[in-house]
C-alpha cells in the first residue's frame, strides 16, 4: 500500500511538471470581411492530430500543447469560411486568425452528423448550447416549447384553464431562473405567466441553459439558473425562411425571417410570427376548454451596423398583439353571457441596443447594453377584472480588460435596473415601483486549459430594499483532456409581484392574500458538476453528473395548504431549500443514431404552519430518454423522446370535503418526430403525448365556475391528450 502511494505520488507531481512545462496557444477568431465580429464556434486543432478545441463566444480559443511541443500547423475552420492553417513556432497568447467567407462552395461531404447540443468545455459555467438543430427536433413554435429534449427544464402548464405555461429548473418555479435575450432581461414581471409564447422558435439561433448562479456581469436574479436566447442575426448566413405549421386541434402559425444586406457594414432582419388557435377544444366533457383559443401577432426588426473606426452596433424593435380566450365552451358566442369566460388581451412593445468598441490593447473593449420595454394587460377573470402596465428599463456598461496578458482578464462595469408597475383587481389598484443602479467587478484566471476560475461581485441599491451584496465564484478543473470538474456557490436576489406573476390564479374561486410589505427574496445557491468524455471507437460517450443545493434566507412563498379556498403570499425566513442530483448521458452508438438519457432526483421542502414539508405539486423524479436516427447526408431523420416524471404531493386538501387525492402517481409523455430534407426544404410531421395521457378532472368543480371550490390550479401533468401536427420550412442561405 506504501509503495502505491509512492507511485501515484511521483505519478502525481510528473504530472504537475508536464503541466508546468508545456504551454498552450491561445488567440482571437475573426471575420476578415467584418474584423470588429467574432468567429463563435470555429475548429482550431493540430495538424495530424485529434487535438482541438473551439472559439467561445467572444472568439476566443486556449489550446493544449501538441503533446509537449509548442510548434506544428494550427488549422482554423468554420462552416461558410475558407479554412486557413498557421505555423506556430513557439507558445504564444496572441495568435489572430482573420477568416475569408467562402460564398462559392464546391463540392461538400458530410463526414459528422451536426451537433445539437454544445457543452463549452473552455467555460468555468457549466453551461449548454442548444442549436436549431436540436430545436428542430420538436414541434418548437415557441421557447415553452424549446425544451422537449432537455434533462435540465421542466415545462408544464401552470394551470388548467388559462393556458399560462411555467418552467422549473432544480425543482423551483421558473420566477428563479433568470431569462435573458442576448444577455438582456426578457422574461420577468407581468410577462412572467405568458412570456415564454413570446419568443418565435423559427426567430432562435440558440439557448444557453446554464444551472446555479450566472456571472454578476448579467445582474443579480439568477438563483436557480439562467437562460439566454440568442436571435438569428443579421450578419448571418440565413437570408431568408419561412415556416408553416398546424395541428390536429385547428392550430396554425407561419413564421417569415428576411435579411438584406445593403453593404459589407450595414443589414437588417425583419422576423414576423402569427399564429392562430380558433377552435374549441373540449376532448374530457368537462365544458371547458382543453387549450386557450389564441390569436397573436409578433413583429422584430433588428439592424446592424459595422462603423468604419471599428466596432459593432445593433439596434432592434419588437411588438406583439395578443388576444387569448378560454374557460367555458360557448363563453364568447352570442349568447354566452352567463358562461365563464376568460380573456387576456397583451399588447407589448419593446427596445434595444447594443455598441461594441475594440481598443487598440489586445483584450480590451467597451460595450453598453440598452433595453426598455412597455407591457400593456387587461384580462377578465369570470366576473373578476384585472389589468395591468409594466415599464421596465435596462442599462449595462461593460468594461473588458485584462493584466498583461489573457491568463488574468477582468470585467467592470455599471448598470440600471427599472420597473415602474402599476395593477388593478376589481377597481383595487397597486403601484409596484423600483429602481436598482449597481456596480460589479469579475476576474477571471486562466491557467492553460486546466484551470479555470471566475470571481465576481456585486453591489446594487434598490429603492425599495436598499443596499444589497451578490458574491458568485465559478470554478473548472480539467486534468485531462476527458475530465472536467466544476464546482459554484453564490448568491441571489429579485423581487416579487405576487399578481403580476400569478394573475392565472384568479382563474379559481381562491381568495388572493397578499401581505404587506414583502421582503426581498435572498438565496444561496452552490453546485458541483463532473463531465466525462470517453472514447468509444472513433465516437465520444459523455457522462454528466451533477448535484445543486439551493437554499433560501428569505422566500415570498404562495401558500396554497392551509385553507383549499384562499392562496396566501407571504415572507418565509424559515427553512427552504432544493436538492437536485442529475445523471445524463449522451452517445452516438452508430454513424447517424445518437442517444441522450438523464435521471434526476428532486428533493424541494419549505415550511409551512411550523413544518418542513415537500413542495406541492413537484414531482420527485424525472427521466428522460431522446432517441434520433438520421440517414445519410440527413435526408431523414427520426425522433423520439420520453418523458418519465415521478409523483408527488398536492396541496392538502380540504379535510370536511375532499376535493382531490393528496398525491399524484408518475406518468409518461411521449413525442415522436419525422422529417424529410431537401436542399432548401424539409417537411415534418410529428405526435405530441403519444399515449394520449391527461389528467382526470384537471378543473376542479367545473360545473360551477362561480361556486367556492372551483379551482384550475391543481396541474400535475397533462391537461391535453395526444396532438398530430404538421409543417414545411424553407430556408435559403448567402452561399447558395
Amino acid at each position: 500500500m506504501k509503495q502505491r502511494r509512492i507511485t501515484v505520488l511521483l505519478f502525481t507531481l510528473f504530472t504537475i511538471n508536464i503541466y508546468a512545462g508545456s504551454h498552450p496557444v491561445s488567440g482571437l477568431v475573426l471575420e476578415k470581411a467584418n474584423p470588429e465580429l467574432p468567429v463563435a464556434g470555429a475548429n482550431i486543432y493540430w495538424a495530424g492530430t485529434t487535438h482541438g478545441t473551439t472559439t467561445n463566444a467572444e472568439g476566443k480559443f486556449i489550446l493544449p500543447p501538441n503533446g509537449h511541443l509548442t510548434a506544428g500547423q494550427l488549422v482554423v475552420s468554420f462552416v461558410g469560411f475558407k479554412p486557413d492553417t498557421l505555423f506556430i513556432d513557439k507558445a504564444t497568447d496572441n495568435v489572430l486568425v482573420m477568416l475569408e467567407k467562402n460564398i462559392e462552395l464546391d463540392e461538400v461531404v458530410v463526414k459528422e452528423r451536426r451537433k445539437g447540443v454544445y457543452i463549452s468545455a473552455m467555460d468555468p459555467v457549466q453551461s449548454h448550447k442548444v442549436t436549431t438543430t436540436e430545436l428542430q427536433k420538436a414541434a418548437c413554435c415557441n421557447l415553452s416549447e424549446s425544451f422537449e429534449t432537455n434533462a435540465s427544464v421542466d415545462v408544464a402548464y401552470s394551470d388548467a384553464v388559462t393556458g399560462a405555461k411555467q418552467i422549473k429548473m432544480l425543482g423551483l418555479s421558473g420566477i428563479y431562473v433568470q431569462t435573458l435575450s442576448e444577455n438582456m432581461p426578457l422574461v420577468r414581471g407581468m410577462a412572467a405567466p405568458y412570456g415564454l409564447g413570446y419568443v418565435p422558435g423559427p426567430w432562435m439561433e440558440s439557448i444557453q441553459i446554464s444551472k446555479g448562479t450566472s456571472s454578476v456581469v448579467n445582474g443579480y436574479e439568477a438563483i436557480t439558473g439562467q437562460i439566454n436566447v440568442e436571435y438569428k442575426k443579421p450578419q448571418g448566413t440565413e437570408v431568408f425562411h419561412f415556416n408553416l405549421y398546424g395541428n390536429e386541434a385547428m392550430k396554425s402559425e407561419a413564421n417569415m425571417n428576411y435579411t438584406h444586406k445593403f453593404n459589407d457594414r450595414l443589414a437588417t432582419t425583419l422576423f414576423v410570427h402569427g399564429e392562430n388557435q380558433g377552435k374549441e377544444i373540449d376532448l374530457n366533457g368537462d365544458r371547458f376548454l382543453d387549450m386557450p383559443n389564441v390569436r397573436q401577432i409578433n413583429l422584430m426588426n433588428r439592424w446592424n451596423i459595422s462603423p468604419k473606426n471599428g466596432g459593432h452596433r445593433e439596434i432592434g424593435v419588437k411588438m406583439l398583439d395578443e388576444l387569448r380566450r378560454s374557460g367555458q365552451v360557448g363563453a364568447f358566442e352570442k349568447n354566452g353571457s352567463d358562461l365563464y369566460g376568460i380573456e387576456t388581451a397583451t399588447s407589448r412593445y419593446e427596445l434595444f441596443a447594443k455598441n461594441g468598441i475594440l481598443f487598440n490593447k489586445p483584450g480590451t473593449s467597451l460595450g453598453v447594453q440598452f433595453s426598455g420595454s412597455y407591457h400593456n394587460q387587461q384580462s377578465a377573470y369570470g366576473d373578476d377584472s384585472y389589468q395591468g402596465t409594466q415599464y421596465s428599463g435596462y442599462l449595462n456598461v461593460i468594461y473588458m480588460g485584462n493584466f498583461g496578458s489573457d491568463l488574468h482578464r477582468f470585467k467592470t462595469g455599471a448598470s440600471f435596473l427599472g420597473d415602474w408597475v402599476s395593477e388593478s383587481l376589481n377597481g383595487n389598484s397597486f403601484i409596484r415601483n423600483e429602481t436598482v443602479p449597481g456596480t460589479f467587478f469579475e476576474y477571471n484566471y486562466t491557467l492553460n486549459v486546466y484551470l479555470n476560475v471566475l470571481a465576481g461581485i456585486r453591489a446594487d441599491y434598490s429603492t425599495q430594499y436598499g443596499v444589497f451584496v451578490t458574491p458568485r465564484l465559478h470554478v473548472k478543473w480539467s486534468p485531462a483532456e476527458w475530465l472536467t470538474i466544476r464546482g459554484s456557490g453564490g448568491k441571489g436576489y429579485r423581487k416579487t409581484l405576487p399578481l403580476a406573476e400569478n394573475n392565472y390564479l384568479l382563474a379559481s374561486s381562491r381568495e388572493i392574500i397578499v401581505d404587506d410589505e414583502l421582503e426581498q427574496e435572498e438565496a444561496v445557491n452552490m453546485g458541483a458538476s463532473l463531465n466525462l468524455d470517453i472514447p468509444l471507437e472513433e465516437k465520444v460517450l459523455t457522462f454528466m453528473a451533477d448535484y445543486y443545493h439551493t437554499r433560501f434566507l428569505n422566500q415570498v412563498v404562495r401558500d396554497m395548504d392551509s385553507d383549499a379556498h384562499k392562496v396566501h403570499f407571504m415572507n418565509l425566513n424559515r427553512e427552504s431549500y432544493s436538492n437536485t442530483l442529475q445523471l445524463e448521458l449522451m452517445h452516438e452508438i452508430f454513424s447517424g443514431f445518437s442517444v441522450n438519457a438523464a435521471w434526476r432526483l428532486m428533493d424541494v421542502k419549505q415550511t409551512l404552519n411550523g413544518e418542513l414539508r415537500e413542495m406541492p405539486l413537484t414531482s420527485r423524479y424525472k427521466g428522460m430518454v431522446s432517441l434520433s436516427y438520421a440517414t445519410r447526408l440527413e435526408k431523414w431523420q427520426f425522433d423520439l423522446t420520453g418523458q418519465f416524471n415521478g409523483g408527488g404531493r398536492m396541496p392538502d386538501p380540504d379535510p370536511v370535503n375532499p376535493l382531490w387525492k393528496k398525491t399524484y402517481s408518475p406518468f409518461t409523455v411521449v413525442n415522436a418526430q419525422i422529417t424529410k430534407r431537401f436542399r432548401r426544404w424539409s417537411l415534418y410531421a410529428g405526435v405530441e403525448n403519444l399515449f394520449n395521457f391527461t389528467m382526470q378532472n384537471p378543473v376542479i368543480d367545473a360545473g360551477n365556475p362561480r361556486g367556492p371550490d372551483f379551482d384550475g390550479s391543481m396541474v400535475w401533468g397533462p391537461v391535453h391528450g395526444r396532438k398530430i401536427y404538421a409543417g414545411i420550412r424553407y430556408t435559403l442561405n448567402v452561399y447558395e
